[in-house]
C-alpha cells in the first residue's frame, strides 16, 4: 500500500509540473527567443589572434600528416605520400609565417590569416590564407 501512495503522489506532482503538462490554462506560451551572439570585444579579438598565432607557429608541422591523409583520400596512396608530403611542407611554412605575422601584429584587430585559424580545426579541409590585415567588422 505504501508504494501505491508514492506512485499516486508522483503522478500528482508530475501533473502539476508545467514541464510535464501539455497546456497551462490562462498562460500563453512564448518560445525562447534566439538572440544574436554579442560581437567580440577588442580583448577577445586580439587574444584569439595571439592564441592562433602561437599555435600556428608551434603546431604548423601538423600540416604534413594532414595533407598526406587528405591527398591520399582524394587521389591515391602513391600521390598522397609524395604530393601530400610536398604540399604539407609548403603549408607548414605558410602557417608558420602567418602565425609569426599574427603574433607580431596581435594588437591590430584583424582576422587571423590562416583559415581555419587553428591547426586542429576542420582537419579534413585544406588550409587557406585570408588577405593580410583584413580588418574585423
Amino acid at each position: 500500500m505504501n508504494s501505491f501512495k508514492i506512485i499516486v503522489l508522483g503522478a500528482l506532482l508530475a501533473g502539476m509540473n508545467p514541464a510535464f503538462s501539455d497546456s497551462m490554462p490562462g498562460q500563453a506560451y512564448y518560445p525562447p527567443v534566439k538572440s544574436q551572439p554579442a560581437p567580440e570585444s577588442y580583448g577577445q579579438t586580439i587574444s584569439t589572434k595571439l592564441g592562433s598565432g602561437f599555435s600556428n607557429v608551434t603546431l604548423a608541422i601538423v600540416e604534413v600528416p594532414k595533407n598526406v591523409i587528405n591527398t591520399t583520400n582524394e587521389v591515391n596512396l602513391a600521390l598522397g605520400v609524395t604530393g601530400g608530403l610536398f604540399k604539407g611542407f609548403l603549408h607548414t611554412a605558410g602557417r608558420t609565417m602567418a602565425g609569426l605575422v599574427d603574433v607580431l601584429t596581435f594588437p591590430i584587430p584583424t582576422v587571423p590569416i590562416t583559415n581555419p585559424p587553428f591547426p586542429w580545426q576542420d582537419f579534413t579541409r585544406e588550409t587557406k590564407y585570408n588577405p593580410l590585415f583584413k580588418f574585423k567588422n
